[in-house]
């Protein structure tokens, strides 16, 4: 055996006495302690028999002994306030996709527009000529594109249609836009609905309560949740001028171009 061929020459050619070292002590190579020791990534440690990263981790945030609350994710080794905002989802989340998150510290909703740098809090309906402090009124080329397609059907299927910004009398009931624009899905004229039935231009009060779902005039269908996700790959959102303007509906994003 090697070690104590090495071990008889040293006593061959060597002064004085030579303690024999036994075999076990000089092993030939590595071997582990265990055959199922884990080998981890890059970034990562073992914690309670798992590899995690700490910078990532909610189970072991920081390090093995740290867990972060339900309502908390883990950014950068410390525990902190989970999906507060679009800002918030990223940091946690960097390949985060479009679409709604719910914070669940206070169940708020909300879209995350990234491809946009836009936050979507909610699709209400009002009056288009009216101005809505934190409201937008929904333009025609947004409602074309599939991010603000997306928030609009999270919205309406979540809220159970379209919440009242204000009560309002109507001078007409078609959905209006910018430019004095009417609003079709599908090539249908919308109008407003309780949930069975058209209701145009109700008297006064008018317009109130709610949630409010369009209704297709061409095909006599209410709008109730929940829409399909492809519903606009059906229903192609065009728009003309064919209906009197005279504070008629509108629909309105709570929205703002950041993600914070």
């Amino acid at each position: 055996m090697r070690s104590l061929w090495v071990a008889v020459g040293l006593g061959l050619f060597a002064c004085g006495d030579v303690q024999k070292v036994p075999d076990a002590a000089i092993p030939d190579a590595y071997a582990p302690d265990s055959p199922n020791m884990l080998t981890c990534g890059a970034g990562e440690m073992v914690c309670n028999n798992t590899c995690a990263n700490l910078m990532t981790s909610e189970l072991y945030c920081g390090n093995c002994n740290t867990q972060c609350s339900p309502t908390q994710g883990c950014l950068n080794g410390t525990c902190v306030p989970a999906n507060t905002s679009c800002m918030r989802v990223r940091e946690l989340d960097p390949a985060a996709p479009d679409g709604l998150y719910r914070n669940p510290n206070n169940d708020a909703i909300f879209f995350c527009d990234f491809t946009n740098t836009r936050t979507i809090d909610g699709v209400f309906m009002g009056q288009f000529d009216a101005t809505y402090s934190g409201y937008n009124l929904v333009k025609f080329e947004e409602l074309s594109t599939e991010q603000y397609q997306q928030a609009f059907i999270a919205f309406y299927n979540r809220q159970g249609g379209l919440p009242l910004l204000a009560n309002w009398v109507s001078g007409n009931c078609c959905y209006a836009t910018t430019g004095g624009m009417i609003l079709h899905f599908g090539g249908s004229i919308l109008y407003p609905s309780t949930g069975s039935s058209f209701s145009c231009n109700p008297v006064s009060p008018g317009y109130t309560g709610g949630p409010w779902r369009p209704y297709h005039v061409s095909t006599s269908a209410v709008l109730n949740p929940p829409l399909p996700q492809n519903y606009f790959t059906a229903n192609a959102v065009t728009q003309d001028n064919q209906c009197t303007v005279a504070q008629n509906p509108g629909f309105f994003w709570r929205a703002r171009n950041n993600l914070n």
